[in-house]
């Protein structure tokens, strides 16, 4: 028996390397190459092919807190309807995911909450690889006055590359027009209001408590006769919770502010001041699980997802929050990146993949 397994590690070994080295070869690597591109190609054929407007996939494209060393993405949401693709948010680490899912080109709006650098740090990224992958039009940006800083200033930071790629590859084929981003501003209100309207979704704002930024707002989106709230980054605000009543989903950042807490006492001992300041800061600024839940009594809802977990996801973390919010009436789920939740205007059932 011992030298059957000798034998056999020599043979698994023997066929390893053979691989290994049959990558050199010039014929081997040409066919490799084939098979990614031609993998890559077939899984955008299918995407075009399986077309369903009556289907609206809500993409965890960034779920992680801000200024955190996870790998995760920072804020960011797709709604992709058919092949129309809307983006709420776009901070670091989150565009590739969406481009690794789905084709940039199709991106039809962007909504931006607020101009805090984990939900716009991968806006550029965003425009650039819509604009040069085919886009017909300027991406439009939809948010408060605090975009036209963000926009006007990733459009001036991109131009010399802009300028660039229209020498070497020409008008024809990356349009200038199509590049530079469009702000579309609209003075939030308390009460929601309708900013954008196309055939998959209409799309309305209302402000938040995210003091010190003063125009942070929030979303709430009709898919046919479904609604679905997206708080932004808020503290506990009626704005959001009289609104829930007969939502599909509510999509709130959370804070375990226990947590964060404990750990600006940790600094405090520690004398690591800086990291104080910011726990402590941070406090009072971000909706507490618990309250949320405590906001949520006897209102009727289909689902929550908790996103923007502060302090960053971990064992204990997660633990507490699925443990808040194990006895609830409606479903519960803390979003993670690439999670998918599937809506349907024919089916009252919320899929989560």
């Amino acid at each position: 028996m011992k030298k059957f397994f000798i034998s056999f590690f020599i043979s698994i070994l023997i066929i390893f390397l053979a691989g290994y080295l049959s990558l050199s070869n010039i014929s081997v690597q040409k066919f490799v190459l084939e098979r990614i591109f031609e993998s890559r190609f077939e899984t955008a054929f299918a995407i075009n092919e399986n077309i369903n407007f009556d289907e609206l996939e809500i993409y965890f494209c960034g779920s992680g807190s801000p200024l955190s060393f996870s790998p995760e993405g920072a804020q960011c949401i797709a709604l992709i309807v058919g092949n129309d693709i809307y983006v709420i948010d776009s901070g670091e680490n989150s565009f590739g995911k969406i481009s690794n899912n789905y084709l940039p080109q199709n991106i039809k709006a962007v909504f931006i909450t607020h101009a805090h650098s984990d939900h716009i740090a991968d806006l550029d990224e965003l425009n650039l690889r819509r604009w040069v992958t085919g886009a017909t039009q300027p991406l439009r940006v939809y948010g408060s006055s605090e975009i036209i800083n963000v926009t006007e200033g990733i459009n001036l930071a991109y131009k010399n590359d802009e300028d660039y790629r229209v020498d070497h590859h020409g008008e024809e084929f990356v349009p200038p027009k199509n590049r530079p981003m469009t702000a579309i501003v609209h003075s939030p209100t308390d009460e929601p209001q309708l900013i954008f309207e196309d055939e998959n979704i209409k799309v309305e704002s209302f402000l938040v408590d995210h003091f010190p930024v003063k125009q942070a707002i929030g979303f709430r989106i009709f898919f046919g006769e479904k609604v679905i709230i997206i708080s932004g980054d808020t503290e506990i605000t009626d704005n959001v919770f009289s609104l829930v009543d007969g939502a599909d989903v509510l999509i709130h950042d959370g804070m375990i502010k226990e947590h964060v807490s404990f750990l600006a006492d940790v600094a405090k001992e520690n004398n690591v001041s800086r990291m104080e300041i910011a726990f402590t800061d941070i406090l009072d600024y971000h909706a507490d699980v618990i309250d949320i839940k405590k906001n949520l009594k006897n209102k009727d809802l289909g689902l929550l997802i908790i996103n923007h977990l502060v302090p960053p996801k971990n064992l204990l973390g997660v633990r507490y929050v699925e443990d808040l919010f194990s006895d609830v009436d409606y479903s519960f789920l803390l979003a993670r990146d690439n999670d998918k939740i599937i809506i349907s205007k024919d089916s009252d059932e919320v899929v989560i993949n």
